[in-house]
């Protein structure tokens, strides 16, 4: 039996399996190979590797991981997770099953992207979701904020970063006019039109095309997309979730399920590499830490 098995193979789940693995405990990295950020021109934000692809910083994490005896990658579709007699049985999609004192789950989240016509072509080059990741890059530039719903604290956000900001609505909702007001204070257009499509050349967004034909140029566009846990194990396994669909965890990836521990993007609301790689380790040293007392008990 292995110690630990780690569905998903992304920041938070390498960072976990390098503190194990230093730790010499058994470890089965299990990885489908489909991460939220794979269409992301780069990583920014993480120190030491800001402006590095995310597929960049995998390939480095795994070859680290090489050095480390007792831990092993399986790149694989995990189709089921359950508790044991002892420990937790897990099953990919070729029939393969794993057990394990402890699981940890690390396997993200899934963006919803709005209905824009066009906006699979640009997403994660120059339609964003948040400011901090790819902010820096559209500086001072035209930027649009897609938000029929609320998006007040987003377009506060941006305004940090570029005075040509305009909230553009798709003709659905209305701006409440206190914020109408504060948008004029602070030079933020608001357009209202529907939304027709987004055009550009290549991968980079150009303009913004609305139902009555007229257009507005841009150099980016940041949308708010509708998220969802990659895999269903948390749900099935009856972890619980806060208000927002986060795992419920505490400082050391603990869920409320024992011996079910979650690190990565489906426990946090902020959404980078760097707080991935913090949760992924903190649940390792959690994981370690009960290994511990189990061994000694």
């Amino acid at each position: 039996m292995l110690d630990v098995i780690i569905i998903g193979g992304s920041a938070a789940g390498l960072s976990a399996a390098l503190i194990l693995g230093r730790s010499l405990r058994s470890v089965l990295v299990i990885d489908s190979g489909t991460p939220c950020n794979r269409v992301s021109h780069a990583s920014h934000g993480f120190l030491t590797r800001d402006g590095v692809k995310p597929s960049e910083l995998l390939h480095i994490g795994r070859k680290q991981l090489t050095q480390y005896e007792t831990v092993s990658i399986l790149n694989a579709f995990v189709v089921s997770a359950a508790p044991a007699d002892e420990g937790f049985i897990v099953e990919t999609r070729d029939g393969e099953t794993f057990q394990a004192r402890k699981l940890l789950l690390a396997t993200g989240l899934r963006d919803e992207l709005p209905d824009l016509p066009g906006i699979e072509n640009f997403w994660g080059t120059s339609v964003f979701h948040c400011p901090y990741c790819d902010g820096w890059e559209v500086r001072n530039q035209p930027i649009a904020i897609y938000g029929p719903g609320e998006t007040l604290q987003q377009v506060k956000m941006l305004r940090n970063w570029t005075p040509h900001l305009t909230l553009c609505t798709g003709g659905e909702g209305t701006v409440p006019d206190e914020n109408r007001a504060l948008f004029t204070r602070h030079g933020i257009e608001v357009n209202e039109k529907p939304i027709a499509r987004l055009e550009g050349e290549g991968d980079k967004l150009r303009q913004i095309v609305f139902s009555d034909h007229t257009t507005l140029a841009v150099a980016a566009l940041f949308i708010r997309p509708d998220t969802h846990h990659q895999a269903p194990f948390a749900h099935n396994l009856g972890c619980v979730r806060d208000e927002n669909g986060k795992i419920q965890v505490d400082i050391m990836g603990h869920t409320s399920v024992p011996g079910v521990y979650a690190a990565g993007d489906m426990t946090s609301r902020f959404r980078s590499v760097a707080v991935a790689v913090a949760s992924g380790a903190q649940a390792a040293y959690g994981i370690s830490h009960d290994l511990i007392a189990e061994d000694y008990s």
